[in-house]
């Protein structure tokens, strides 16, 4: 691949026409993701809510400066606390998402509440490097929201006249991704499916997203929304796709020869995409694939 610099964009609303909107984060890193919406006349279809109430409240802001029409729903296309955060500030609108991102979300509040019952009164445990101060205060307000409405592999809601499809093609980025495909607009918004000019992170199946990459570029689809980065198009999608294919085969190659995880990272140069941003990923990556092969052959 040749390395192009992740162009700049603002934070806030692009309108893409037809009463659809994209909210923008910059510089789409850590915890920095993007949202969207379709103003339905008489209900609004929110798409991913951000992870710090700040960033949500300025979300529902943008909103309400062009509809102040209901919530009628709110998708999640994943489980990942940027993404769903923000739920509850959603207010009155049906949570809708993959029944594997609800079943994700239960278990990882579940945890952390085993993880918050261990601890001193008052300890909130450790602040992950990535979570700013001012969100590590705000975060104290979340509470969990997973889905109440779930899906299995495929499902179809009407706004008006507009149709937007959720599809689910296996675990990729997560176990419960969900695509939320516009096709009279042509346009996908695929939550963290498609990372644009950084480095992606696979937390469930990195041979399926590519899979999942070659479902998406024969759609007919003109423009994406990532949950990362910049609105782009099938160029930037294949620019990850390049990145997740040399990750799978060079990090396989290693771990048929009896290398460690922490072999195959030392072995594995990624050459140019050491510039994309969030480049660290690759050790995460690695390792995540190896605890998937590993539980695949009983390990």
């Amino acid at each position: 691949m040749s390395y192009r610099p992740m162009p700049k964009y603002d934070t806030g609303l692009v309108e893409l026409g037809d009463g659809l909107y994209a909210y923008l984060q910059w510089d789409g890193g850590w915890g920095i993701s993007n949202a969207g919406f379709l103003d339905g006349g008489d209900g609004l279809l929110v798409i991913d809510a951000l992870m710090a109430p700040s960033m949500a409240h300025s979300f529902v802001g943008a909103m309400r400066d062009v509809s102040t029409a209901p919530f009628r729903q709110l998708i999640n296309t994943h489980m990942h606390a940027d993404h769903t955060n923000g739920n509850q500030y959603i207010e009155g609108a049906e949570i809708v998402g993959h029944e594997l991102c609800r079943q994700e979300m239960l278990d990882a509040e579940a945890a952390r509440i085993i993880a918050q019952s261990e601890r001193e009164p008052g300890d909130r445990g450790h602040r992950p490097a990535w979570i700013q101060d001012e969100w590590w205060e705000e975060l104290a307000e979340v509470r969990s929201t997973p889905p109440t409405t779930t899906y299995g592999d495929r499902m179809t809601l009407h706004y008006g006249d507009t149709e937007v499809q959720l599809l689910h093609h296996g675990p990729a980025h997560t176990l419960g991704d969900t695509l939320v495909y516009f096709p009279q607009s042509k346009t996908l918004f695929s939550g963290d499916l498609a990372f644009f000019y950084a480095t992606p992170l696979c937390r469930g199946d990195m041979a399926n997203w590519v899979k999942i990459c070659d479902l998406i570029a024969g759609m007919d689809i003109e423009r994406i929304i990532p949950g990362h980065g910049p609105p782009g198009g099938k160029r930037e999608l294949e620019d990850m796709r390049e990145y997740l294919a040399f990750m799978v085969e060079e990090t396989r190659k290693r771990y048929d020869e009896g290398m460690t995880a922490e072999q195959a990272a030392a072995s594995i140069d990624i050459g140019e995409w050491a510039k994309w941003p969030e480049s660290e990923r690759k050790e995460m990556n690695i390792a995540g694939m190896y605890a998937r092969w590993d539980a695949q052959s009983g390990q």
